[in-house]
């Protein structure tokens, strides 16, 4: 199965704490297999791996992690494709061959105004929309497209899992699974 990084450039700890935290989760939701920061906040952090802790982390191809890293040390050193998510860039629809292609794939999602180094150290700036939009719903949609897995993926090690429902929310707790045990909320 393919591999998909998130490079999250930007990361203000004092006002983007909310949308970061919705970057990676919908990067662990979706597929990935983790997500670098260029900014160490250790809230971030511990808010992340404590829902991989409940919810899981290994989805039965790759562990998620969460990781702080240089963002030019990781776009001049990563070995695989490097596509930056902009709406600045050529449709997705355009491009999807040759990332769907790669084994490897770094995608960078930027908080505030990405510098131009990221224009020039990426393979492909791609956009989902030529409007202004949230980098969360870019990173959703791109994902989707990309590895199409969102509902069959299963998190191994989760310790709650969601039974779908048409009505009300159900819950179903691992150690409880085999006893059928649910808790409806």
């Amino acid at each position: 199965m393919q591999r998909i990084y998130v490079l999250r450039i930007g990361h203000r700890p004092e006002r983007d704490k909310r949308v970061s935290t919705h970057v990676a989760l919908t990067a662990r939701a979706f597929g990935a297999c983790g997500i670098y920061f260029d900014v160490e906040d250790p809230k971030l952090f511990e808010s992340i791996e404590d829902v991989c802790s409940r919810w899981g982390k290994n989805n039965g191809f790759c562990e998620f992690f969460v990781e702080k890293r240089s963002w030019k040390s990781l776009l001049r050193n990563f070995d695989g494709l490097k596509v930056h998510l902009t709406m600045y860039g050529k449709p997705l629809t355009e491009k999807l061959d040759v990332i769907r292609a790669a084994k490897k794939v770094l995608v960078v999602v930027g908080a505030e105004k990405v510098p131009a180094e990221v224009y020039e150290l990426s393979d492909l700036n791609v956009a989902i929309g030529n409007q202004p939009h949230s980098e969360v719903a870019a990173l959703a949609v791109f994902l989707d497209r990309i590895l199409n897995v969102t509902f069959s993926l299963e998190f191994r090690d989760a310790k709650i899992r969601v039974k779908p429902s048409e009505k009300g929310k159900c819950v179903v707790k691992s150690s409880e699974e085999n006893k059928k045990g649910e808790e409806k909320l």
